[in-house]
């Protein structure tokens, strides 16, 4: 199966702005293999936006986009995609849980980000448990609010633990039990981290199932990260002669269905296995692998670890907080299938598109979406765009021949499944939004919107009447006005359609490049002047039964 890397950084920063330090070790930039996914959690922050800022700073250049962030007052979730992977994430959304103050106020709660990529339910959360030694009870009460108040709107999943991958990051604020501080830290000075794990209050509870059940935690060989000098690697040394503990942990957990069902043969008995199990859902990833097989090499029947912990430290370098930031580096498996997002943007004939002119565009949206295939040498999509998009003389031959998706030349192959997702929902609030090529902000980034188009494009009625009498995709077509592309000269954009029920995107296209260049003919131009000529041809082509010299011509290979 293929596998994603996911970095995963928590941090309570202190009230305290980002550090003069380079971020790129924290977000694990300058590792081998940097990370697919990046999730920061942050705790105590004062001044969001220098933190977005800041982290937008470095990870954009390497290549990543901030998907989603979301706070509960101070606590913070960031969650950062490759480029590349974007169109290959659907149903975002985020949750808040405040616990503070009256169980209401959001000095202490949690934040999640949830989506979907390549088929797998992903969550991660941020959380700022109840401070101070003696009260661990609330701290048990915090993490069962959370599990209890979160729910959201994805017909796979309803609540936290319904997720295939759970990463749940922050200052949880679990302390050490029946010891003082100078014993603390003379078995810190001598690296005894077992001695005090034995100790800490995070552990015993885990160990006596009131928290955290079927979680995992890595192994902790690495000092307390709490509570510092700021500035300094000295432990408190205030008045309150605060007791080090390991307050900022990262814990995971994984649904041993997927796995187990994504593995598992005819041989295997899924019944004698002991593991919690969830009622199969429309369109899980291993129920569309099994439908849809992907021909893999993997022994069959061979249970392969569905995630793995490549790495859990601390950072020591990042001193300005009274918090070391705690990172933790994981792979997970995610099936070499999926369906993709339903709207699939019409390419233009050429890239090029000039300074002055309003900037056309069509896009049909797919019911069902076609199925994708990635390999494990296909390493994050790099071989081949997510969502094929659809050209000129493919948009003619769909329309004639009815076609539900692109590129899937499989004979006997079919999209045609109760495991597809439901079709799109258009809303009148969907919108299409422009954006530079290389943008860095999913939510904030857009230069400028407009409504999605409501009225279908008529040569997908005209050919399709005279083609065919099956079903077919809709073809919708729209335009951005030059007087708000005036500033734009030579750059690219990219258009991206979001959905108002989903609040997501649920389609990108390919960058364009403004140009001062007057010779072009947009797509829709094309689409309109040549709807008689194209029908005729096509119908001369059918009716002469030469289908497979059109598919050869005008089909990629």
């Amino acid at each position: 199966m293929p596998l994603l890397n996911v970095r995963c950084c928590t941090w309570n920063v202190g009230d305290d702005g980002p550090p003069e330090d380079n971020l790129n070790t924290l977000l694990g930039l300058n590792d081998v293999n940097p990370p697919d996914i990046l999730a920061v959690g942050l705790q105590e922050v004062i001044d969001p936006s220098d933190w977005r800022k800041a982290l937008i700073k470095h990870a954009h250049p390497a290549g990543y986009v901030l998907m989603k962030s979301r706070n509960c007052w101070a606590i913070w979730m960031f969650v950062f995609i490759r480029r590349n992977l974007l169109s290959a994430i659907t149903n975002i959304e985020s949750e808040v849980t405040p616990v503070g103050y009256a169980g209401v106020m959001g000095n202490k709660g949690g934040v999640s980000v949830r989506f979907e990529i390549c088929g797998v339910n992903v969550i991660f959360l941020s959380c700022h448990f109840a401070a101070h030694a003696e009260r661990t009870q609330d701290r048990l009460n915090d993490f069962w609010d959370i599990i209890k108040l979160q729910s959201f709107r994805d017909d796979d999943v309803h609540t936290i633990l319904d997720h295939d991958y759970v990463f749940w990051m922050g200052d949880l604020n679990f302390r050490l039990d029946g010891l003082d501080k100078p014993t603390v830290e003379k078995l810190i000075d001598q690296k005894r981290f077992s001695k005090l794990i034995s100790h800490d209050q995070l552990s015993r509870s885990r160990r006596k199932k009131l928290i955290f059940i079927d979680f995992l935690e890595g192994d902790i060989d690495f000092p307390p990260t709490f509570k510092f000098d700021k500035g300094t690697d000295q432990y408190d040394s205030s008045s309150k002669q605060r007791i080090p503990a390991w307050t900022d942990r990262i814990l995971y957990m994984a649904h041993r269905d997927f796995a187990t069902e994504h593995y598992a043969t005819l041989l295997r008995d899924l019944n004698s296995l002991n593991i919690p199990r969830r009622s199969a859902v429309r369109g899980s990833p291993s129920n569309v692998e099994q439908h849809f097989p992907s021909n893999s090499r993997e022994s069959i029947g061979e249970l392969q670890p569905e995630i793995k912990l490549l790495e859990y430290t601390s950072l020591p370098e990042y001193k300005s907080s009274d918090h070391r930031p705690v990172v933790g580096s994981f792979e997970f498996a995610v099936p070499s299938r999926w369906f993709s997002l339903p709207v699939s943007f019409i390419e233009p004939m050429g890239k090029d598109y000039p300074f002055g002119v309003d900037l056309e565009f069509s896009y049909t949206v797919m019911d069902p979406p076609a199925l994708l295939h990635m390999t494990e040498s296909d390493k994050i999509l790099m071989a081949r765009p997510a969502v094929p998009t659809v050209s000129f003389i493919q948009l003619m031959l769909i329309s004639a021949m009815g076609k539900l998706a692109v590129g899937d030349k499989n004979e006997g192959s079919t999209n045609e499944s109760p495991l597809a997702p439901a079709s799109l929902e258009q809303a009148r609030r969907d919108w299409i939004g422009l954006y530079p090529a290389d943008f860095a902000d999913l939510e904030r980034g857009y230069l400028t919107y407009v409504q999605a188009p409501k009225t279908v494009s008529s040569i997908a009625k005209d050919v399709h009447a005279e083609a065919s009498k099956k079903p077919m995709p809709s073809y919708y077509k729209g335009a951005i006005l030059a007087q708000y592309l005036n500033q734009l000269k030579n750059q690219s954009v990219q258009l991206i359609y979001w959905s108002q029920k989903k609040n997501c995107p649920q389609g990108y296209s390919s960058s364009v490049l403004r140009t001062a260049n007057k010779q072009f003919f947009s797509i829709n131009y094309i689409l309109d002047a040549t709807n008689s000529y194209v029908r005729v041809c096509m119908l001369f082509f059918f009716r002469r039964k030469a289908w497979s010299h059109l598919l050869t011509v005008c089909l990629p290979t």
